[in-house]
């Protein structure tokens, strides 16, 4: 399928969008020694600095109607072998692009990210196949107590998403966001550690590795993090994955709570701004899905090892652009 690219020949090639994100700088350093990288994003000038510009392209907004076709044309142009989206207005257009496109996506199916970028839609399967998650119900619909949280159904990024105390806070939250009330969701606040997780399977849906990664400090993104080999966060991943055996990569959010309990609150179905630091700690979640020899280390009780405790450290760089023309 990838011909001699994924068996020691020529590097495959991938191609990320949202290249502007928080995870591009390191992911075109963690991965230059076996693919060749290209990054795309709708701003041209949100290029980070590492970036060459022979890896950086420009790509129509995904809620442009020509955009699944443009994305589909620059792959084939680029001869890309795998393509990463990694913006989620980006994946149902996506997902429904009609096969063969002539190369490989790292997304599971359209049915699966239709399910999770809608965050009551989400709840209500983890609950229907008795997963612990958090309670969780539409805004217009009724309430769960206070204090709770208060976000959209769709959205990423920890937009409109806030800690409300009373139905004059919560109704506040959602005039602020200038949104209709039944694009809310208010969900049960369940307080303990954070984690963000990686969850890799290959082509056939098999499960090949999670990552937990504890949040240490977050703000939209997770700003400081460390992987942390916790089993209850690991069984309750692959209690998910187990509900639903998608193939390609996907990130589950969740709460440890002090009896031990981990609750996940998000589902997103793309990989997310710390899949760096699961590729830094030695699970190469491209390789996996590209059946790749080495993309991962030896397993442990049937997934991937992974160095436990390392640490992500999110600062900033500060370019200083010269003037157009000059």
């Amino acid at each position: 399928m990838m011909g001699d690219k994924t068996s020691g020949g020529a590097r495959p090639r991938l191609l990320f969008t949202g290249g502007g994100g928080a995870g591009s700088e390191a992911l075109a350093r963690l991965l230059a020694p076996r693919y060749e990288v290209f990054f795309a994003d709708a701003d041209l000038a949100a290029k980070p600095f590492p970036i060459a510009d022979s890896q950086w392209l420009q790509i129509p907004l995904a809620t442009a109607p020509e955009f699944a076709g443009e994305i589909a044309a620059l792959c084939r142009r680029l001869k890309v072998d795998l393509f990463i989206p990694t913006v989620d207005e980006e994946l149902l257009p996506i997902a429904r692009l009609p096969k063969p496109l002539g190369f490989e996506v790292l997304l599971p199916p359209e049915h699966f990210v239709a399910r999770h970028l809608d965050k009551l839609v989400s709840n209500q399967f983890l609950r229907l196949a008795s997963l612990p998650a958090p309670a969780t119900m539409a805004a217009d619909q009724g309430r769960i107590g206070f204090p709770c949280i208060v976000k959209p159904r769709s959205g990423r990024g920890s937009r409109n998403v806030a800690i409300v105390n009373s139905e004059a806070e919560l109704q506040a939250q959602i005039t602020l966001a200038r949104q209709a009330p039944e694009d809310f969701v208010v969900q049960e606040l369940v307080t303990g550690q954070e984690f963000t997780v990686m969850v890799a399977a290959d082509r056939a849906g098999e499960l090949r590795a999670i990552v937990p990664v504890l949040v240490e400090r977050k703000r939209g993104i997770t700003l400081r993090a460390a992987t942390l080999h916790d089993r209850g966060v690991i069984e309750a991943c692959r209690a998910i994955h187990a509900a639903d055996p998608v193939p390609g990569c996907y990130n589950v959010q969740l709460i440890k709570a002090a009896d031990g309990s981990a609750k996940p609150f998000e589902i997103n179905p793309r990989i997310s701004t710390t899949a760096c630091l699961g590729l830094a700690a030695g699970v190469d979640f491209a390789g996996i899905f590209l059946g790749r020899s080495g993309a991962t280390g030896p397993l442990v009780e049937g997934l991937a090892s992974f160095t436990d405790h390392l640490g992500l450290k999110r600062s900033w760089h500060n370019e200083i652009v010269e003037p157009a023309g000059a």
